[in-house]
């Protein structure tokens, strides 16, 4: 038995349900217009199957009452009632194994809505960074083991989403949050329970644990008064995101698509300094390597970042977030159209953009040492070493930055057949050159882990473009090194490419 906390309506999407007083149907269904089903105050859940998480996929067992069930005896005046067909009828809460968490944080219904329609729940803004819950959490010591993730998201994890973060709030503030917030501290033993699983090649059972104990929690929080929500939300739903990119088979996308919808509202996050601020840069870079690698547009309002500190700041993770955000609206308007054909004066505008950048680097950006690469020795990425982590990072969005550049770029109406095959000639080896860049940034870099990343994300997207066997093999190799040693999902990759590369040779011979 349950307290069901609303209409039946809000209750399945999980929305805060508020019934004035007197009133027969609550403030959301009498705005949509339509009928509010108020349930009793206490209602009995019928439980039919439970889902059980192990290996690659949930596994559903259903619970079936045997004919030798055994009861027991109770007195008068009890009595058993028999579940009607409507009452069977009646639609289960929904769980994330069923509909992957529904709408990512929750549609109000299913019609065509705004924006702000569609989690009008969330407020338009977060408070300042020094914000906490109105009521202290009590959260328990952790267990050994739970010490020992926390302490492996700290050495393992953190340090990716710091790589442009001066301040390093994911490796400091974050877990010192997560002692004091028990949905944080959910997120953060998700995911670094599912890291762990990886690399030691286990199973995610308790990382899924925590997971659904997160998502628990999360539901409760986002059913608060606005007034209740602070940064904490924010960062754990950012958290889940790292949690969800390590998924074994698909990127169900579902607080992707949550984070985009709370960052767009929250709009001050992206400007406001501190850790909600850092929360926002890191999330734009998830946007971007999701937007790579699954050929779609970013939906994040981008003039939200346009009002950072970044803009006005001289130190290298200021200049690598001035590039991330170039790169960001190039990778925006190439997606949003198929075929990569953009308005040519939003191009020139950006590539302007990109150009000032690199011109305007710093010396301490140059390579310290740069061997250029040298097929016949089997090295087919050059050799870069950068004193600055954020630099190897910045280098490489520039250079992803000119990949999506290289290609949106549309040829003139003049051309010849011919003279438009051979500018695809050109534009491919343009972008293999910098596809070559990217990775040899990564190996020249090894302990810049965030910069495997982006390389990985372009080598899925246009690593067809490379054309020598070296190349090729180096960058198998690569990929095969990203796996091992961060525990990300690569061999993938790695087996559409050989495909890519077969196929295309079979055309060409």
């Amino acid at each position: 038995m349950r307290v069901t906390k609303g209409c039946a309506r809000c209750r399945h999407r999980h929305a805060r349900c508020v019934v004035p007083a007197g009133a027969s149907s609550c403030s959301r269904c009498t705005r949509l217009g339509r009928q509010c089903h108020l349930q009793p105050r206490f209602h009995f859940k019928p439980v039919r199957h439970i889902w059980q998480q192990c290996e690659d996929a949930p596994s559903r067992f259903d619970l079936v009452w045997d004919e030798q069930q055994v009861w027991v005896g109770v007195s008068s005046p009890v009595t058993f009632v028999r579940e009607t067909d409507d009452f069977r009828r009646e639609t289960p809460e929904p769980d994330e194994n069923d509909r992957g968490f529904e709408l990512a944080y929750s549609a109000p219904d299913d019609s065509q809505l705004t924006l702000p329609e569609l989690i009008e729940s969330i407020p338009t803004e977060i408070p300042s960074n020094d914000s906490t819950s109105q009521e202290p959490s009590d959260v328990a010591a952790p267990s050994p083991r739970e010490a020992y993730l926390i302490r492996s998201y700290i050495q393992k994890i953190a340090a990716v989403a710091d790589i442009c973060d001066p301040q390093s709030h994911f490796s400091t503030e974050v877990p010192r949050r997560a002692l004091e917030e028990p949905m944080l501290l959910k997120a953060l033993l998700a995911l670094a329970a599912r890291h762990d699983a990886i690399l030691t090649n286990n199973d995610d059972c308790e990382a899924s644990g925590f997971h659904g104990e997160c998502l628990q929690l999360l539901i409760i929080a986002l059913n608060q008064p606005e007034e209740t929500y602070d940064d904490n939300l924010l960062i754990t739903v950012v958290v889940l995101r790292f949690y969800e990119e390590l998924e074994r088979t698909t990127d169900r996308k579902c607080h992707l698509l949550g984070s985009n919808r709370l960052l767009n509202l929250m709009s001050r996050s992206a400007s406001s300094g501190g850790l909600a601020e850092a929360v926002s840069w890191q999330f734009l870079r998830q946007a971007i390597y999701s937007s790579i690698a699954q050929y779609e547009p970013i939906q994040l309002d981008l003039r939200n970042y346009e009002r950072s500190s970044v803009f006005h700041r001289d130190d290298d993770a200021a200049l690598a977030n001035a590039i991330i955000f170039f790169c960001a609206r190039i990778v925006q308007l190439c997606c949003a159209v198929p075929g990569y054909a953009i308005d040519r004066k939003s191009w020139q505008r950006l590539a302007d953009c990109v150009e000032e950048w690199h011109c305007n680097m710093p010396r301490s950006w140059q390579p310290l040492r740069y061997q250029p690469p040298n097929l016949s020795a089997d090295q087919p990425f050059p050799e870069l070493w950068i004193m600055s982590p954020p630099a190897v990072v910045g280098l490489q969005y520039y250079h992803a930055s000119r990949i999506f550049l290289t290609l949106s770029d549309a040829p003139s109406q003049q051309m010849t057949d011919y003279e438009m095959s051979r500018a695809r000639l050109i534009a491919e080896k343009t972008v293999a050159s910098h596809l070559v860049m990217a990775i040899g940034l990564s190996l020249s870099n090894e302990s810049v882990q965030n910069s495997y990343f982006i390389a990985s994300h372009l080598l899925q997207r246009f690593g067809y473009c490379l054309r020598q066997p070296a190349e090729q093999q180096g960058a198998l190799r690569f990929l095969s090194r990203v796996e091992k040693n961060l525990g990300w999902r690569t061999s993938w990759i790695g087996r559409e490419l050989e495909q890519q590369w077969t196929e295309r040779a079979t055309l060409s011979s």
